[in-house]
């Protein structure tokens, strides 16, 4: 370490004067962290817009093309509309003609109560605190069937918390009520036939009853159907029974849900155009080059504000002109005006389905490629082909499903899922974002071409840092040197001039 010597004996200010040396100096050094701090703008700016392609992938593409969403159908009941309720499935089709003749219901058994004389109904009489082995119920410690379990009994059971151990019982498929003056009901949670396994020594205690539950009875198309439950499945329809028809006929007729489908086209387009705006502004984004990033003493002497303009400046224009968003606009673009290969062909020649034919443009060369649509015009579609949708959005070639490469034979979903993944795994192998996550805090990969570039700037930095501290060490120790001469130089004048006089 060096003794610094602060210009006592020449006078000069060597602090200020080793800055200034070093100022010169630190030209190179302040390059390399300029163009650090820009390469982590850039790979910010990549994981912004990954993550925006994430979401866009997972969020939208994976929801929306679900059958649920692209082969929407509703089911209409028209007639006793009172007795069922129907929701179709996207695999549902076809008309059912319902009767129904009785509900399904569920096995119970409940105390009958005993009569006086006068046929006066005598009332339980027996209070929830009660214990199960108290004489008037007489009921032993350990384990008595109730439904499709076995309930343990023990001394300090009461009526109450047999109840509760009945009703807290998943697989004894019962739900038991007590009431001191009625007694206990014990009903099975499904509905039919089958009855309620009770011991006979609860149902002997409680004095029960059982009554048996029967199956729902119904025709359908014709066909006499029992249905152990009121709700059940009928060609993909799922049928909710609420009350007999009295002989009445209910029909439920399936066909595409319309509203369903032009709401999840809308949100298609909503959400592409979503993306599309990103991705157009990351590369038209202005770049100002005479904008670098600030060096410590730069930042130093301006305010915050000025700072935050300044570095707003230098971050802008990070991605223009990139070529991974580039070819992503591209070949999204591509994918929507290539139509999809249905199979049609017109006087010999093929003829795919067309994005204008669900109503969609793609508005003037000002929206760069924004999609618009027309909602009247998919009705109308529709109307003609119910399944236009489907066969535009969902359709997908079985040679490709495992590559991300599209054919003509793929639908707009299948297409733009393989040109998201591509364009994914670039910005990956470029600045290391993540494929899946939409996190904007995920962490980078160092394994990626910018992240070997960042780890070769950080060690050549480290490096410079270190060569630059030995220079600024070395004109210490020559101003130090030169600070001793003159000191040893006034001393000697010193004492001349004192043996003169």
């Amino acid at each position: 370490m060096v003794t610094r010597i602060g210009g006592l004996a020449s006078g000069m200010d060597i602090d200020a004067m080793v800055k200034k040396l070093m100022t010169a100096e630190r030209k190179p050094l302040d390059k390399l962290n300029q163009q650090k701090q820009l390469m982590e703008w850039k790979r910010e700016s990549y994981r912004e817009t990954s993550t925006k392609l994430v979401s866009f992938l997972q969020d939208k593409l994976s929801k929306l093309s679900m059958s649920s969403s692209i082969s929407a159908q509703k089911a209409t009941v028209t007639g006793n509309t009172e007795s069922l309720s129907a929701v179709a499935s996207s695999s549902a089709s076809g008309v059912l003609d319902i009767t129904v003749e009785r509900l399904a219901t569920a096995s119970r058994s409940v105390t009958v109560l005993d009569k006086d004389a006068d046929g006066k109904v005598i009332p339980f009489d027996m209070d929830g605190s009660t214990l199960l082995s108290d004489s008037k119920l007489n009921i032993s410690a350990g384990f008595v069937k109730i439904g499709n379990v076995d309930i343990e009994v023990t001394a300090t059971d009461t009526i109450d918390s047999f109840v509760q151990k009945i009703n807290n019982s998943k697989e004894a498929g019962v739900t038991a009520l007590y009431d001191k003056n009625s007694g206990l009901s014990l009903t099975s949670k499904t509905t039919g036939s089958n009855e309620i396994e009770i011991a006979t020594e609860i149902s002997s205690a409680f004095k029960l009853k059982s009554t048996a539950g029967v199956d729902a009875a119904l025709t359908v198309n014709g066909l006499a159907i029992t249905k152990s439950s009121n709700t059940f499945d009928l060609n993909g329809v799922a049928i909710t029974l609420k009350a007999p028809t009295n002989g009445q006929v209910t029909r439920v007729e399936v066909s595409k849900d319309t509203d369903k489908l032009v709401e999840t086209v809308q949100s298609f387009v909503d959400a592409y155009n979503d993306v599309l705006t990103t991705l157009n502004s990351k590369v038209s984004e202005e770049r100002y080059k005479k904008y670098t990033p600030l060096s410590t003493e730069e930042r130093a002497a301006m305010s915050d504000e000025e700072a935050k303009l300044w570095t707003s400046k230098a971050k802008s224009g990070m991605l223009r002109n990139d070529s991974i968003l580039q070819d992503t606009i591209s070949e999204m673009r591509t994918a929507m005006l290539q139509g999809v290969d249905i199979g049609r062909v017109e006087n010999g020649i093929n003829k795919p389905l067309m994005l204008s034919e669900l109503g969609i443009t793609t508005g003037t060369y000002d929206t760069k490629g924004k999609l618009i649509l027309d909602q009247d015009k998919l009705r109308s579609a529709l109307e003609k082909d119910p399944d236009i949708v489907n066969n535009f959005f969902g359709k997908q070639d079985p040679a490709n499903l495992l590559t991300n490469v599209y054919t003509s034979q793929d639908g707009v979903f299948a297409k733009l899922k393989k040109i998201t993944n591509v364009s994914l795994q670039k910005m990956a192998d470029t600045a290391g974002t993540s494929r899946v996550s939409s996190d904007l805090s995920s962490t980078f990969l160092s394994t990626s071409s910018m992240g070997e570039q960042l780890t070769s700037l950080e060690r050549r930095i480290s490096d410079m840092t270190s060569r630059l501290n030995r220079i600024e060490t070395n004109y210490f120790k020559k101003f130090t040197a030169m600070e001793t001469a003159i000191n040893r130089y006034n001393n000697q004048s010193s004492s001349l001039a004192s043996f003169m006089s």
